[in-house]
């Protein structure tokens, strides 16, 4: 396995650490082109609650909290 600095103090192997890091930035990326064309359509298009600001905000944050435990599992 190949590892970084970063990668183990997460716990992560570089393509685990990739693997995660593209599924939030697609989520991310997702969400941005829905707030765009929400924001283009004056609000006549509404924003999928998969995709809304407090949706986006909690996969965050349970992204972080599973970072932050995955770090102190592997101290």
């Amino acid at each position: 396995m190949f590892y970084t600095k970063h990668t183990s103090e997460v716990g992560e192997t570089v393509f685990e650490h990739f693997a995660f890091t593209v599924r939030v930035a697609s989520k991310m990326c997702a969400s941005a082109f829905f707030l765009i064309i929400h924001g283009l359509s004056g609000g006549l298009i509404g924003m999928p609650e998969k995709y809304n600001l407090c949706s986006m905000k909690d996969a965050l944050c349970e992204a972080d909290e599973d970072r932050e435990q995955r770090k102190e599992k592997y101290k």
